[in-house]
């Protein structure tokens, strides 16, 4: 009885300790990404709302007008940052990385 009680205890014990290291894993796997847009409404808000959630790997998607900014929180096993500019270019708004220098029109370098 002692043996059977031991077994399901270590058993339980392990269990555990597995699904607390993959929840740890899946947030560490998560990034986050801030990009200055061309959004001026609600309408540009709304847009980016409904769509960017489904491109693969996107977690959460907040937007602000008020800074024209769009912060998403994605997979980077599943996407990357460029892949998220190029969505956002897609729905019709200009997308550059927070911290990303813009290049001056015409220059190619």
């Amino acid at each position: 009885m002692k043996k059977h009680l031991i077994i399901t205890t270590a058993l339980l014990l392990l269990f555990s300790a597995g699904s607390l290291s993959a929840q740890e894993k899946n947030k560490k796997e998560l990034s986050t990404v801030k990009f200055e847009t061309s959004i001026d409404c609600e309408n540009c808000v709304n847009t980016i709302m409904k769509n960017l959630p489904f491109e693969k790997g996107v977690r959460d998607v907040k937007c602000d007008l008020a800074t024209k900014e769009v912060t998403v929180q994605y997979q980077k096993e599943k996407t990357d940052t460029g892949k998220l500019k190029r969505a956002i270019e897609k729905l019709g708004y200009t997308a550059t990385e927070k911290g990303e220098k813009q290049k001056p029109a015409g220059n190619k370098k």
